[in-house]
């Protein structure tokens, strides 16, 4: 897939993340575990996008990647489907670290398990 290409589905995905965070949460910041998981999740994927556009080091992708994982796997009693879904679609068109898928997945899973320690010693 080009770069360029790659770099609009990852911008869309930032973007329609951005958008369902803002409706969500109503556009504010009141509740803080919510805007963690939302806003925070909006976030990883606008630095994904970057990585993406400006050919960065994968590894960034991957470790916003993980926080995606975080908030979609790791944050309540079930799985937020659209936030799963925003990893899978980000992590299609982030670039392997090393050429490999299963190192970006361990980076992902690695960098998810971190976010659960820091935002429930934040929390």
């Amino acid at each position: 897939m080009a770069n360029l290409t790659r770099t609009l589905v990852a911008s869309f995905d930032a973007l329609a993340m951005a958008a369902f965070a803002y409706v969500a949460t109503g556009g504010t910041f009141l509740h803080a575990g919510e805007n963690l998981v939302l806003w925070g999740s909006a976030l990883a994927a606008g630095v994904a996008a970057v990585v993406v556009a400006i050919d960065a080091s994968p590894l960034i992708g991957w470790i916003a990647i993980g926080y995606v994982l975080f908030a979609a796997l790791l944050t309540g009693e079930q799985p937020h489907l659209l936030l799963l879904a925003l990893a899978v679609a980000l992590a299609s068109v982030v670039q392997r670290p090393r050429r490999s898928l299963a190192m970006g997945v361990a980076v992902a899973g690695v960098a998810a398990l971190v976010a659960r320690v820091a935002v429930n010693s934040i929390l």
